[in-house]
């Protein structure tokens, strides 16, 4: 007989991106494992992105609960002339001057909604799951933040209920990057890491995405366990896409690209070697901050250079089978080895080759290693760019076609065996 976990996840299906992939997935493969789940989530969130597609991964036996939500963004938006509630993803700590109604309006949203502008979500999530509780007999529970509001909502039933809670961090929370661009009080910090320091006390057991999250908070919470991102085997099925001919070597970067990870040295890499008659393009897949596009620019780049908006996760997984290299960087910012963005797996699953920045003794670095790929990059590593970039342009050339690997090292981050993961620790609650 299945044992129930009940699930908080603001990001779900019609959401798009990154942060939707996780729960998706893990309740996906749960029932495989010996555990339903039930899914509360919103009706109408704020959401960077949307993808239609992801609701045909929703099982028709999946339990989901969408509740109301109260949230700025709204009035935000109305304020500036736009509709909806939407919230832009590089806003935040953009390098463009900022008006005097942006600079009050990031105060607002820094220090009177703490710990994030979505926690007007909790109230009725507590409600719905107090509702659920007298129907379902629920084993566990899990909050999955960001938002870390999410979080509130598994404090308030533990203390209510002693129901058993799981935390799960997909990033840090009073570390996460944005909160150094913020303007936020002495006040609201202290107040933000208290509310931290008493989730990570409370819940039963905190799972985090990497190593370098782990030792972050481990001197604080009563139970820690380290429960990777990874890649669904199922959406890399088509792997024929990847033989496709190639007239051009194309240099792929699949998500939102910020300020922070603006690779220098790569664009005059590329300036370098387009010199010496080497044929190549270079497309975004996603948002890209205007400080990117300016380098870019700078380097005489522009004629090489394709953006595309938001596509799919079908198309995106397609794009990067495709790509006769991938780009992924680590943001250059304070702590950065701890980063591991949840894009890396399904980089390493397309069996395409990447050329990566970041941290040299970082979490992603580590699993680069691992999984047997070119190493990383420092941001000031002008020889090993041009060094790696040139090798990967030569097999192009000689063979008419980029290099894939055939190994199945990543093969230990497939979804369903980090959902076994998961199954265990929640058996241990």
């Amino acid at each position: 007989m299945s044992r129930k976990v009940l699930i908080f996840t603001y990001y779900f299906p019609p959401a798009g991106g990154v942060a939707v992939q996780r729960f998706l997935k893990f309740s996906k493969y749960l029932p495989e494992f010996g555990w339903e789940p039930i899914i509360v989530t919103v009706a109408n969130g704020s959401y960077p992105y949307y993808d239609e597609s992801l609701l045909k991964e929703i099982s028709p036996s999946l339990k989901v609960y969408r509740t109301k939500t109260f949230e700025p963004f709204e009035f935000y938006n109305m304020l500036k002339g736009k509709k909806g509630k939407s919230m832009p993803v590089v806003s935040v700590g953009s390098h463009q001057n900022k008006s005097f109604f942006q600079k009050i309006s990031e105060y607002i949203r820094a220090n009177f909604f703490v710990p994030d502008a979505r926690m007007g979500w909790v109230s009725y999530a507590v409600k719905q799951a107090e509702e659920i509780l007298k129907t379902e007999k629920v084993d566990a529970i899990i909050t999955t933040g960001p938002p870390h509001s999410t979080h509130l909502i598994g404090l308030d039933l533990k203390e209510k209920y002693g129901v058993k809670w799981i935390a799960d961090f997909r990033d840090p929370w009073t570390g996460i990057f944005y909160n150094n661009i913020l303007p936020r009080t002495e006040a609201t910090k202290q107040k933000d890491k208290a509310l931290e320091t008493k989730v990570l006390q409370t819940a039963d057991l905190v799972t985090v995405i990497s190593p370098g999250m782990k030792h972050e908070f481990e001197n604080r919470a009563k139970k820690i366990e380290v429960l990777m991102n990874g890649f669904d085997e199922e959406d890399f099925k088509t792997q024929d896409t990847r033989h496709k001919t190639q007239d051009k070597f194309t240099i792929r970067y699949v998500g939102n690209l910020m300020a922070s990870q603006n690779v220098e040295v790569l664009w005059k890499a590329i300036k370098e070697l387009r010199i010496t008659n080497y044929e190549l393009r270079i497309e975004f897949i996603g948002r890209v901050d205007d400080l990117v596009k300016q380098s870019i620019s700078e380097n005489g780049l522009n004629d090489c250079v394709s953006y595309i908006d938001f596509v799919g996760h079908s198309k995106a997984i397609e794009l990067m089978q495709e790509a006769s290299m991938l780009l992924f960087v680590i943001p250059d910012v304070k702590d950065n080895a701890l980063i591991l963005t949840g894009k890396l797996f399904e980089y390493l699953a397309s069996k395409s080759e990447m050329i990566s920045f970041g941290p040299l003794n970082g979490n992603a670095a580590e699993i680069l290693k691992q999984t047997g790929r070119k190493p990383m990059i420092d941001f000031a590593g002008e020889a090993d760019t041009k060094k790696q970039l040139e090798a990967s342009l030569n097999y192009f050339t000689q063979t008419k076609g980029a290099f894939k690997y055939s190994d199945h090292r990543e093969q230990v981050f497939s979804r369903r065996n980090q959902t076994n993961i998961l199954s265990q620790l929640l058996q241990t609650l």
